[in-house]
């Protein structure tokens, strides 16, 4: 009978150690960046070049190629870098049916953590501005 309650006690434990629930912002934050990383070395670097200041042969004399710079095409939002990377504006291409809305996400994360990184500044949340 003891055996059985030591048994209950540690299941019970085991659960409430397995819930669950989310992580802490940070956590999902920083896991964002670096799956955004994955997917911009992959998609992205070809015009944006893995610093992402845009002097690639490519895209070398786009202006807006440069993400590092803080001249945006838009107002360098979350959202309206998630619009550009899903609806492309020439000459980027649209990536929506090409990435999912998560991995559409990740990237605008990295992007903004490598706009900020290079410009010294903490990142600011995911809907905030650059």
């Amino acid at each position: 009978m003891r055996t059985r309650g030591l048994f209950a006690l540690l299941l019970a434990g085991f659960a409430a150690a397995c819930n669950n629930a989310p992580l802490p912002e940070g956590a999902r934050a920083g896991r964002d960046e670096a799956a955004g990383r994955r997917i911009f070395e992959r998609k992205c670097v070809s015009c944006h070049n893995s610093s992402g200041d845009g002097k690639t042969i490519v895209a070398g004399h786009f202006p807006h190629a440069n993400l590092i710079d803080g001249k945006w095409r838009s107002d360098g939002s979350a959202a309206a870098i998630e619009e550009q990377i899903r609806r492309g504006r020439d000459p980027m291409p649209k990536f929506e049916g090409k990435l999912t809305d998560e991995e559409i996400r990740q990237t605008v994360a990295y992007v903004l953590a490598l706009s900020h990184a290079a410009n010294g500044a903490d990142p600011a949340p995911a809907g905030g501005r650059p």
